[in-house]
């Protein structure tokens, strides 16, 4: 799964909106482990674990994505 999921995809979704979806579901991630660790519930450390990593995930996939789509963006600019 791309780390670029939305509930509605946008028409047009450059590289600056890109990033700007990775970094709002890293940030959701990141309250998700606010709120574990305030909740109090058995587990509540290694939810928060959990989400922080997920969040770290998510900004690698997302710094990835953006290094192939540079790549494929120089290579269309060559092949021409």
């Amino acid at each position: 799964m791309s780390s670029l999921a939305e509930a509605v995809p946008a028409v047009t979704n450059g590289f600056a909106e890109r990033r700007a979806i990775a970094r709002a579901n890293a940030n959701w991630f990141r309250r998700l482990a606010v709120r574990a660790l305030h909740d109090g519930c058995p587990g509540a450390t290694q939810r928060a674990a959990n989400a922080r990593k997920a969040a770290r995930l998510v900004l690698a996939q997302a710094r990835r994505e953006a290094v192939v789509q540079r790549m494929l963006e120089t290579t269309a600019q060559f092949a021409v």
